[in-house]
């Protein structure tokens, strides 16, 4: 497994939460319940849960007696948000999908067939068996014609054709094809060949030559790339700056970057050396600003932070993203257990979305 590609639950959540804000709370698992920690490891909220999404923006989901409902970095309870204020968001209704502001409310309207969410200011949506973009005002701006179509960054969407994939610009055009397996940063586009892996700039051009085995994302400058089993960094410009010598390697956010060399794992620094070790098994790095999620090879759960101490776990348990096939009735009634009823009543007051 790759650490940059993170398999796990965590990848199943919303894309947006995955970087969270200094200081938002970072959610834990214990027995099965979730709840929240600082950065020091202590517990702000207390896992009482049945599930939890990240924190972003200053809140998260909790699941509690049958119902989805905000909370607060104080553990208060609120009716829920369903995006950031100025967001919008998919929802369904009646077998459509449209999109929904904080409150739940249609900005736009249940049309389509399905829908992704927005990424640099276009969202996928699917028109029948085609796929295509809108705006937020919910202008169809690409004409559904794609296979499939995914996410907008840095001004380039991705989408699949009957020929396979293709990069578009804002208009529809098609600047290149191949496939990325990887996010688009820093002005360079991570795309697999038919044979190899390269670089592609933003107007479609070869910016670095489709030699590797794999390649990875741009950040901070530097990208994880690998060759003959083994993984190096190069810079925006493809010059090779740290070896080929791990035999697993993450991206650089906060100029460290999760490595398996051997039996050895840790995080390196830009130069390429240990700034601490630490066994896992796999992590995606500091994508919660100082504190960075691993799991062990039998996979127990922790945080570390920067200066290489655990500050939690490793546990068993760790976050999940909700049941693909809904909440079910034993759900429900297993996410009211143990809680207070003037808590109940207030839940349940709540106004229900449409």
């Amino acid at each position: 497994m790759r650490l940059a590609i993170l398999s796990l639950a965590l990848v199943c959540l919303d894309l947006k939460a995955q970087q969270l804000a200094p200081g938002d709370p970072l959610v834990v698992v214990r027995n099965g319940r979730y709840g929240y920690i600082d950065r020091s490891g202590r517990v702000v909220i207390k896992p009482q849960f049945i599930w939890g999404s990240w924190f972003s923006k200053g809140s998260a989901t909790v699941y509690i007696c049958g119902r989805e409902i905000s909370i607060d970095s104080s553990g208060n309870l609120h009716p829920e948000r369903f995006a950031p204020d100025g967001e919008l968001v998919p929802r369904g209704k009646a077998g459509k999908i449209g999109f929904v502001d904080a409150y739940g409310d249609f900005k736009i309207a249940p049309i389509f067939d399905d829908a992704l969410p927005f990424s640099d200011g276009f969202a996928a949506v699917k028109v029948d068996d085609q796929w295509g973009f809108v705006n937020a005002n919910g202008d169809i701006v690409i004409s559904p014609r794609f296979r499939h179509a995914f996410y907008f960054q840095q001004g380039i969407g991705m989408a699949e054709s009957d020929q396979g994939g293709v990069f578009i610009d804002r208009r529809g055009n098609v600047v290149a094809t191949g496939n990325a397996y990887a996010n688009i940063t820093e002005g360079r586009i991570p795309v697999t060949g038919s044979h190899k892996s390269g670089y592609l700039d933003l107007q479609g051009n070869i910016a670095i030559p489709f030699v590797y085995d794999e390649v990875q994302s741009f950040s901070n400058g530097l990208a994880a790339v690998a060759s003959s089993d083994k993984f190096g960094y190069i810079d925006r410009e493809g010059q090779l700056v740290i070896p080929f010598q791990f035999d697993d390697a993450g991206p650089f956010i906060k100029n460290l970057a999760p490595v398996k060399i051997g039996s050895q794992s840790g995080f390196i620094n830009m130069l390429g050396k240990f700034v601490f070790r630490l066994p896992f098994d796999n992590s995606p790095g500091f994508i919660a600003d100082d504190a960075a999620p691993f799991w062990t090879t039998n996979r127990l759960f922790g945080y570390v932070n920067t200066s290489g101490k655990v500050i939690w776990g490793p546990t068993k348990g760790s976050a999940d993203h909700r049941p693909l096939f809904g909440w079910s009735k034993a759900d429900e009634i297993r996410s009211c257990k143990g809680v207070p009823k003037v808590v109940r009543d207030r839940i349940e007051g709540y106004a229900t979305p449409e």
